[in-house]
């Protein structure tokens, strides 16, 4: 178990005043057998009304309106997190087994999984669904997050949060929610059900996305952006399918502003 402690910090800075804001912001760690939190502060400006919500993922999250004119809102979240994960894991649930909006394979997303097996040598049993990998102490899905680390470029800006994972591969680029969508298609499209999660990992930085997968009777994360399993150090703020679901804020409001964002996150392990 690891004790950490973080900070989220996010800014909305907008060129114009709007108005009539309600914006959504899952700065909230979750809560289940893996992860507790304590000592949560959190701090909302402007805000007219705060309401605590939780969606049918277990994401949970401030519900914010801002009626008056404004030209910036800010978010700050600060606590203390306990991680462990030889706790008990959340249960399975079917849909995370079929492609979603943002994971929908293509012929680029099908060949890549093609040219794995072949590099793995991987030979089909007799009835097995082609394509489908056998889990072997995760090695298998471990070659094809390297394989995708080692041709997949990571370049802010290249992509947009609406870019699809086979979007993504064809660009070459992209950023951490393109290198989950795009492990999260291979792995579905493998027989290996699969979701995305976000929230904080050690240090100082940005939010996070990674990939959980259902293997022997437990999910499993993956950070296909760092080449690693995820461990202890990984703060979870939301899962979903894909980033449709796990996304940490989004909003809308009243106005002809353009917008900009910003966010800072502290991680660090209290001994």
């Amino acid at each position: 178990m690891k004790k950490l402690n973080f900070r989220y910090e996010m800014q909305l800075a907008f060129d114009q005043m709007v108005w009539d804001h309600h914006f959504l912001i899952r700065c909230r760690p979750m809560e289940n057998g893996r992860q507790h939190g304590e000592c949560l502060q959190v701090t909302i400006e402007p805000a007219d009304t705060i309401n605590e919500v939780q969606d049918g993922f277990g994401n949970s999250g401030y519900a914010v309106s801002v009626r008056d004119q404004h030209d910036r809102l800010y978010v700050k979240a600060e606590g203390t997190v306990y991680v462990d994960l030889s706790g008990e894991t959340e249960p399975f649930h079917p849909m995370y087994g079929f492609p979603s909006a943002y994971t929908m394979p293509d012929k680029g997303i099908r060949r890549f999984l093609q040219d794995t097996m072949k590099e793995l040598g991987a030979v089909w049993e007799s009835g097995r669904k082609a394509g489908s990998l056998a889990i072997d102490e995760y090695k298998e899905l471990e070659y094809m997050m390297d394989r995708l680390y080692r041709r997949f470029v990571y370049v802010p800006g290249a992509t947009t949060v609406k870019t699809t994972a086979a979007e993504a591969l064809a660009l070459g680029q992209g950023v951490c929610q393109d290198y989950a969508h795009i492990f999260i298609s291979l792995c579905r499209l493998a027989g290996v059900p699969a979701r995305y999660a976000a929230g904080m990992m050690l240090g100082e930085g940005a939010s996070h996305a990674w990939v959980e997968v259902w293997v022997n009777g437990m999910w499993v994360g993956m950070d296909p952006t760092n080449n690693r399993l995820t461990d202890e150090t990984y703060i979870k703020l939301t899962h979903g399918r894909d980033f449709g679901d796990g996304a940490i804020d989004r909003g809308r409001f009243l106005g002809f502003a353009g917008q900009t964002q910003s966010i800072l996150v502290k991680v660090k392990e209290l001994l």
